[in-house]
């Protein structure tokens, strides 16, 4: 890299410009987004400029803090895009949205619009909502605040001004004040089939597009959401860039086809509460606290090096779990490791199954740092996982299965 590139690189990371990219390797790549035309991006790391296929890409982010500002609205379009605005009317079934901070403004046909929501997120319009989405009403749906309850009607909603909602209620048109709507749910005849989303990207200003297409051009991110709105703001807005949908599943998001945990000392039959003891748990460590490992050890608790994670699971020796594998993924990764708390006694043996057939196989042990596993699961249908007693019996089993997760 050249002096002066560096140096711009550098100047851009210090403002907040410098983005983090992961691939679905688990590589992590830090630099600046030069370019972006969809299907390929271009990063300026530290080594040079690299440019990747998006298929390759998990996701990029950037340590930008949200804007600041009163509490915007929010319309949640039919493909999922959830669009923060200022202001808003409807004309002729279409909604013209003013972004924030922008001069341009945005239309989109209430066909493709779900709901708008004109008051911040609370309980009761949750309740309300829900109620709503149970009921369907055969009709478009206006949630209208009472004192400190809401409730709804459900008729036709037409135009809209700053100031009122035109509403088609039992055959008579109604004027209701905007001040008293808390938000209009739009009604479809049947869901649109909709294509998988290349990526989602959020804003600064809580702004999330599902976008099927992208362009950066002049340092303004032009998108074209599944459902065919098109959208364009500042790139320095952009928060992060996920391109994982469809590409990775999280054991940890799936229900396994069969889940035993076999503890060394039978059970009593009837000893049901004891039996779900040693079930392995969803993204929480057995002691209710946040999924962690032990990196590197010190006998000063200040240089200990424990890591935590919100993904993965916890499980204890005797534990037989099987998975289905997604349509479409073909490796299986995780980073294994023994529960920080109890590392000095933990050691397991690991199995790793795909269709009866060993993938990998090794033991854990909490005085080692973490095991990264990646294996090719090579046309399997099921994955299986064995988690058994080690050198130390049962005491401090509990390993810690971090990210475990199937790839496309």
């Amino acid at each position: 890299m050249t002096p002066w590139f560096a140096l711009l690189a550098a100047l851009l990371a210090v403002s907040g410009d410098e983005a983090s990219l992961t691939t679905l390797e688990g590589q992590t790549i830090n630099g600046v987004v030069s370019a972006w035309d969809g299907t390929e991006l271009t990063i300026d790391a530290a080594e040079g400029a690299q440019q990747l296929a998006t298929d390759a890409i998990m996701d990029v982010a950037w340590k930008r803090e949200p804007s600041d500002g009163p509490a915007l609205r929010v319309a949640e379009l039919v493909d999922g895009s959830r669009l923060a605005f200022e202001e808003f009317t409807i004309a002729k079934r279409t909604a013209t949205f003013q972004l924030p901070g922008q001069q341009a403004k945005v239309d989109v046909p209430t066909a493709r619009i779900k709901r708008i929501e004109l008051v911040a997120a609370s309980e009761p319009l949750a309740k309300m909502l829900a109620e709503i989405e149970q009921k369907q009403p055969a009709g478009d749906s206006l949630v209208i605040v009472k004192g400190e309850a809401m409730d709804y009607l459900s008729g036709v909603v037409e135009d809209v001004t700053a100031q009122q909602a035109d509403f088609r209620w039992d055959g008579e048109k109604v004027p209701v004040k905007l001040s008293k709507i808390a938000a209009i749910v739009f009604y479809h005849a049947k869901e649109a089939a909709l294509r998988e989303a290349l990526c989602r990207v959020s804003f600064t200003n809580g702004s999330v597009i599902a976008a099927k297409d992208a362009t950066l051009k002049d340092q303004q991110l032009q998108l074209k959401s599944v459902g065919g709105v098109d959208v364009e703001f500042p790139f320095d807005q952009v928060t992060r860039i996920d391109f994982s949908s469809g590409k990775i599943a999280y054991l940890s998001d799936l229900k396994p086809a069969t889940s035993r945990w076999t503890p060394r000392v039978a059970l009593p039959a009837d000893a049901k509460l004891i039996a779900s003891f040693g079930a392995p748990r969803q993204n929480v460590a057995f002691d209710g606290s946040q999924l962690s490992l032990l990196w590197d050890d010190d006998p000063v608790p200040a240089r200990r090096d424990v890591r935590t994670y919100s993904r993965g699971l916890a499980v204890r020796s005797r534990t037989e779990l099987t998975y289905l594998v997604p349509e479409g993924m073909t490796r299986f990764a995780v980073t294994a490791g023994i529960d920080p708390a109890t590392a000095s006694q933990g050691n397991v043996a690991l199995e790793i199954r795909g269709d009866d057939r060993i993938l990998w196989e090794g033991t854990i042990d909490g005085g080692q740092p973490p095991v990264e596993i990646d294996v090719e699961l090579q046309a399997a249908r099921r994955l299986q996982l064995v988690v058994d007693y080690g050198d130390n019996l049962d005491y401090g089993d509990r390993l810690h299965l971090i990210e475990a997760r199937f790839i496309k």
